[in-house]
C-alpha cells in the first residue's frame, strides 16, 4: 500500500499571524534540535505525539510516489522519544559517541487550519549531520507537522512524518531527531 503525501488545500496567508505562529514554533524548535537541547525539545511535544518516517522506494512515477505504509524507518510516541532522548545522555548510546553535531534547515513552508484548530505546516527539509570524522550526512525531503495548542494555549507537536526523498540511506544510523 503507498502512502499518500499530503498537501494543503486552503492555505493561510504568508506573513498572517497563524503562518507567523507556525513558523516561529518550527524554527524554535530546529534551534533546540541543533543546539542537542533535546530536554527542551521534549516540552514542545504533545503527549499523544505520532513520529514517523515511512520508508521510499524506487517505482516508476505512474505506480506512485514510492512511499510504502507497511515499512517505517522510525514510528515513535511520546514515550519511546523520551526514552531515546534519556538515552542519548548515557554512556550507552554508542552511535552518539561523540556527540552527532546537525542542522535544521526549514524552507518552502505551508501553513493551513484543520478542522478543530490544528495547524497543518508542509515544509521542504534538509537535515545534516556530522560526527567525529565520519563522512558527512545529508538527507532531505519533504515534512508533515501537526501542531496542536497545549493546555496553556502552547503550541505544540502533535504529529511528524518525514518524507525522505532518498530510497538508500547512506548514514551509518538515524540517531538523530528530525
Amino acid at each position: 500500500m503507498t502512502t499518500v503525501v499530503p498537501s494543503i488545500a486552503d492555505p493561510v496567508a504568508i506573513g498572517s499571524p497563524a503562518y507567523a505562529e507556525a513558523l516561529e514554533f518550527l524554527y524554535r524548535e530546529a534551534r533546540l534540535l541543533d543546539n542537542a537541547q533535546h530536554a527542551d525539545w521534549l516540552t514542545l511535544l504533545h503527549p499523544e505525539i505520532e513520529y514517523h518516517m515511512p520508508v521510499r522506494i524506487s517505482r516508476m512515477p505512474k505506480d506512485g510516489n514510492g512511499f510504502v505504509s507497511e515499512m517505517e524507518f522510525f514510528t515513535e510516541n511520546f514515550s519511546s522519544l523520551h526514552t531515546r532522548i534519556r538515552r542519548l545522555h548515557t554512556d550507552q548510546a554508542w552511535a552518539e559517541q561523540p556527540a552527532s553535531r546537525a542542522r535544521h534547515f526549514l524552507t518552502n513552508s505551508v501553513v493551513g487550519v484543520l478542522p478543530g484548530g490544528d495547524m497543518e505546516v508542509l515544509s521542504n527539509l534538509m537535515v545534516t549531520r556530522t560526527r567525529s570524522d565520519l563522512p558527512y550526512d545529508l538527507f532531505t525531503g519533504e515534512r508533515r507537522d501537526v501542531l496542536r495548542r497545549g493546555d496553556g494555549q502552547q503550541l505544540l507537536l502533535a504529529h511528524r512524518t518525514y518524507y525522505l526523498d532518498q530510497t538508500v540511506l547512506r548514514a551509518m544510523n538515524l540517531s538523530i531527531l528530525f
